[in-house]
């Protein structure tokens, strides 16, 4: 008799994800493990923290609507819309190469030619997305149409919604090529091999040599680990990884979370998580900059303090908000694991009547008693098991939808 596939006794959910563990990982920046990219719907919607909250209510209702919105398969590159990120960190890192006023003559050409190259990629990314075809209504009739059902965003917002896509929490995103890493000390070094190769073999040679020295794509972190530029993008990515586990498990999708799936909005959710997080570190980057005109002026000084400190609640709460949609990504995926065992427990009850029938119709047949109790035995375990799952997946519910009022002081990343 094969086992029917029951979890074994003893087994238990995995230990929820705690604010102090996502406190952590923004602290250091880091995310333990392979991260994969950010799906298209997440970025889009971390992307509406930038817009005003009109135009963020426009979006989210496209979304739930079923309505389109940019995908990065206009994009060309791989990485989806974390592909465009990387696209526009590189043509910074190399307009900040081409304006060092001691870059070699025989590798400035080469350098400009590959940022033509990306800005002409970033523009078509940016038609794209704003003006494509298939996404926003272009007629005057559908405009119009689309303006009286609330779902029309603008051409000013659709701008401001592609600059958002440029900033996509996306991982190693600084673990660029060596000059990237080194700076205009390493093209120093390179100079005679980039302008022997471009004079030998013509600039495509050179061109290609560059490409591999910048290079487009980014080098996985060396321990596997998900680095990202500070803790802002860190708690971003974080609570857009949660969002993709809970809508892509199946579960989520089922019956059994009708009600669950009406009392909360992932989409709004995970837009006003960006656009607290966004205002945040916008208000951080303000305060520094006061911090540094203030120079010695204590009264100033002791005001900033005071108001930055006045901000750690608010960074407190979103910590606790994107642990709770961590919650509910272990929830549903619990749930996920709970329904492949009711249907495994469904189909191992038929075997009772499947059995009997046999024994009815021949009489020379005999079923041996010991694998009968063993069967028993064997539903009656799951039974037990699915019991266990039940209550635990109750009480995860239970506990979102109370939620937790109490706010633990930590301290805003630098």
């Amino acid at each position: 008799m094969t086992d029917p596939g029951f979890p074994h006794p003893g087994a238990r959910l995995p230990d929820p994800m705690t604010p102090s563990e996502i406190g952590r990982w923004c602290e250091k920046s880091v995310i333990p493990g392979v991260q994969p990219e950010l799906s298209d719907d997440a970025a889009v919607v971390i992307a509406t923290g930038h817009l005003s909250a009109a135009a963020r209510q426009i979006v989210i209702r496209r979304m739930s609507a079923g309505l389109p919105v940019p995908t990065s398969t206009s994009i060309s590159g791989p990485g989806g819309f974390g592909g465009l990120r990387r696209l526009q960190r590189s043509i910074g890192a190399i307009e900040a190469q081409l304006a060092n006023p001691m870059l070699p003559s025989m590798v400035s050409p080469v350098i400009r030619s590959r940022r033509n190259t990306m800005t002409r990629r970033l523009d078509d990314a940016r038609k794209n997305v704003i003006t494509g075809k298939g996404i926003f209504a272009t007629s005057i009739r559908g405009i119009r149409r689309e303006r009286r059902e609330g779902v029309h965003l603008e051409l000013i917002d659709r701008e401001r919604l592609f600059v958002g896509l440029t900033y996509t929490p996306t991982p190693n995103v600084n673990s660029g090529g060596y000059v990237r890493r080194a700076g205009s000390a390493a093209i120093d070094r390179v100079a005679g091999a980039v302008g022997a190769a471009a004079t030998k073999a013509g600039l495509d040679k050179g061109n290609r040599w560059v490409s591999e020295i910048l290079g487009d794509l980014e080098a996985p972190s060396p321990n596997g680990d998900a680095k990202f530029v500070d803790g802002y993008e860190t708690i971003l990515f974080a609570a857009g990884s949660f969002y993709d586990r809970i809508v892509r498990c199946p579960a989520w999708h089922s019956d059994h979370f009708d009600i669950q799936r009406t009392a909360v909005d992932l989409n709004a959710e995970l837009a006003d998580i960006a656009a607290d997080v966004i205002a945040l570190r916008t208000i951080r980057v303000d305060l520094d900059n006061s911090r540094r005109a203030a120079g010695f002026d204590a009264d100033l000084s002791d005001h900033i303090a005071s108001r930055e400190s006045s901000l750690r609640p608010v960074w407190t709460e979103l910590i606790d908000r994107v642990a709770a949609l961590a919650s509910v990504a272990e929830v549903v995926e619990s749930a996920a694991i709970e329904l492949r065992v009711i249907a495994e427990f469904a189909h191992t009850a038929t075997i009772d009547d499947r059995i009997d029938r046999l024994v009815a119709r021949s009489g020379e047949r005999e079923i041996s008693a010991d694998n009968t109790k063993r069967l028993t035995e064997q539903v009656r375990a799951g039974e037990d098991q699915l019991r266990i799952y039940r209550d635990v997946l109750q009480g995860n519910i239970a506990r979102l939808s109370t939620g937790d009022a109490t706010l633990r002081s930590r301290r805003l990343p630098e």
